[in-house]
């Protein structure tokens, strides 16, 4: 027993380095946020001072926090989505065993190495009504030109697909792995059972790739709520603030507007959504008991 007690000091001893960054890294940011969010402290206006939870009931009662969340469960969902459906099928279309795919698989996941400040400006170009290539290919077709940054309509559609062509090679990326992860001879039972091809897509393929499907869902959906870098180099927050997205609203607020309580609070507010939003999704479609 003294032996076993002994081991355990010497464990913990080991990681109790790692343990310590990691709550420097991680755990006081957070609390420091919360404490902060507790306060009215901007920057030029007085000592901070306590403020409980008004903070909170101002972003209740505050129209452009409301839009900036549900601006960004759109692109959360829009985004997500596309990135999903477009890279799960070319997860199975770089699954083929065809000459020269190798050489494809390495191009496609080119996107994801490109820093997305780059990318934005990248599409901010590409999508600009006036010299963007994209509108002169759409006044070559004949068709009028598209205000794809400045129409209040189509302005977080753009931002959606420079995100899904950052991410889209990510989420393929993935899907591969886990398909080739995938055991042949369930594939040769599924065939004696006289399983056709779309039988066996959904009765096998499907249920054994649900753990990855679901890791890369929840990885793209927390990631995307925390994207900015598009919309700073895109929109910023525009037309009308049709692409305000929270992180965009929290840094108007904490660093143009210099109000670090107020924006704490949207951070906390983040964190919290973010957190039920994704416990929400593992309960009702993630790992089941089915699973176990």
């Amino acid at each position: 027993m003294s032996l076993l007690r002994e081991k355990r000091k010497i464990a913990f001893a080991m990681i109790s380095p790692s343990i310590l960054v990691i709550v420097a890294i991680n755990i006081f940011p957070i609390i420091f946020a919360v404490y902060i969010s507790l306060h009215l402290w901007s920057f030029g206006r007085g000592e901070p001072r306590f403020a409980g939870l008004l903070n909170y009931e101002d972003l209740y009662y505050d129209g452009r926090f409301i839009d900036a969340v549900f601006t960004s469960a759109k692109f959360v969902f829009f985004a997500v989505l596309v990135e999903f459906l477009v890279g799960f099928a070319l997860a199975f279309l770089f699954n083929v065993k065809v000459r020269g795919m190798a050489t494809l698989r390495q191009v496609a996941v080119l996107p994801i190495m490109v820093m997305p400040i780059v990318a934005g400006l990248v599409w901010f170009y590409m999508f600009n009504e006036n010299f963007g290539v994209i509108n002169w290919l759409v006044t070559l077709l004949g068709a009028p030109k598209v205000g794809f940054l400045t129409d209040l309509d189509v302005a977080l559609f753009s931002i959606v697909l420079a995100d899904a062509w950052q991410w889209t090679p990510f989420v393929m990326l993935v899907m591969f792995a886990a398909l080739q992860s995938l055991p042949e001879y369930v594939y040769e039972a599924a065939k004696m059972d006289g399983l056709n091809g779309w039988q066996t897509f959904w009765r096998v393929t499907i249920p054994m790739l649900r753990p990855s499907i679901m890791i890369v869902i929840i990885l793209r959906i927390v990631d995307s709520f925390k994207m900015i870098e598009l919309v700073f180099m895109m929109t910023q927050g525009g037309p009308a603030g049709r692409t305000e997205v929270l992180p965009w609203y929290l840094y108007v607020t904490g660093f143009q507007g210099l109000d670090l309580g107020y924006a704490a609070a949207i951070a906390v507010c983040m964190l919290i959504i973010v957190t039920i939003f994704t416990q929400f999704f593992v309960a009702r479609i993630g790992f089941g008991d089915d699973q176990k």
